[in-house]
């Protein structure tokens, strides 16, 4: 099951390592990035497992330790088709689905923290007017990032224009008081990046991509890639692939919201969020170019009080210091900030 890989390459990350291109290859690179090579044979080999049992019909891995990549590879294909491309990990586009809600939502609010235009504990309503009474009165940004905010899991969200939705979403009820309950919600992610975008003053995915996907490189991260995406990989409507997309977001309320949502919509490659791995497990630099200061990366991946297994923004390995996030459509980034080593993984479940 994906669920057993992703976990596998979580737990992988204390004695990671795989080859890039080959096994020569990982025994140098493992030993440059100071990783064991056992750890990450073994992920890599469950990942290629999966592929055989047709789990999903290819993925694309990457793993290494802070700004070093042992490994960085496509296996199998982008669909069941015979003649479908090979995954390349630099060309072939994914939906991310929720890890949109770390490298896209997550890290635009850490940008306005540490810009100044944003605070954590600032009250929701600050931003938008629709939470200053009541009990969305005591709501905080951290509450939406800690999924402690009360909103619901998620919604139906249709409406005539994605602006409708959006104001459904923001106008939705508690079901229960502000850090009394963690319920993972989308919901809480949208009404996130409404009210970043209105600390920013611009829209989030213009300061994301000026700020970090440009700086680092992720010249293939972006939302709304194009339903004419040759090089995105397919996703489905139903567990039976009929209905085949490529470059339409899958996630139903992301879609409601014209694509650009706060809980789903990003579209990246396993090089780019390799870059992006890279530069947290190196604490907010990679190769020269710093995005976020040391202490902020710390800050917002330390698990919070009251909130379980979460941090801000990210969820948490059982030893509580690998931090990482999942996608609906089979994605998955892992980070242990303590040897500095991560994963990216990659499919099209």
């Amino acid at each position: 099951m994906l669920f057993s890989v992703t976990l596998s390459l979580a737990v992988a990350l204390s004695s990671v390592s795989a080859p890039r291109s080959s096994p020569a290859h990982a025994l140098t690179a493992a030993s440059v990035a100071g990783l064991r090579t056992d750890g990450l044979i073994r992920a890599e080999a469950e990942v290629e497992a999966e592929v055989n049992r047709r789990a999903f019909p290819g993925a694309a891995l990457a793993i290494g330790r802070k700004g070093q990549v042992v490994v960085e590879r496509g296996i199998g294909r982008v669909g069941w088709g015979e003649y479908e491309m090979a995954v390349d990990p630099d060309r072939t586009v994914y939906d991310v689905a929720s890890l949109t809600k770390v490298v896209g939502t997550t890290t635009a609010v850490m940008l306005l923290v540490e810009d100044g235009r944003m605070s954590l504990n600032d009250p929701v309503g600050r931003y938008l007017p629709e939470w200053r009474y009541g009990l969305k009165g005591q709501a905080t940004i951290r509450h939406l990032l800690t999924h402690t905010s009360g909103l619901p899991a998620g919604a139906n969200l249709w409406a005539p224009t994605p602006e409708d939705a959006l104001a459904k979403a923001v106008n939705l009820s508690l079901l229960a008081a502000p850090g009394t309950r963690v319920t993972y919600s989308d919901i809480g992610f949208v009404v996130l990046w409404a009210a970043a975008e209105k600390a920013a003053g611009e829209p989030l995915y213009r300061l994301l991509d000026r700020r970090v996907y440009s700086p680092l490189g992720m010249r293939s991260t972006t939302f709304l890639p194009g339903e004419g995406c040759s090089l995105c990989a397919p996703t489905s409507m139903r567990d039976d692939w009929s209905g085949l997309q490529r470059g339409r977001v899958h996630d139903p309320i992301a879609r409601q919201l014209g694509g650009v949502g706060g809980n789903a919509g990003l579209f990246s490659t396993g090089h780019d969020l390799a870059r992006y791995a890279g530069m947290l497990a190196n604490r907010g630099e990679l190769d020269g170019v710093r995005i976020f200061h040391a202490s902020t990366v710390d800050a917002f991946t330390r698990r919070q009080y009251g909130a379980g297994s979460r941090t801000l923004g990210w969820d948490t390995a059982e030893d509580g210091a690998t931090y990482g996030h999942t996608g609906y459509t089979g994605t998955s980034i892992w980070i242990d900030p303590v040897r500095g080593s991560w994963s990216v993984l990659l499919t099209n479940r």
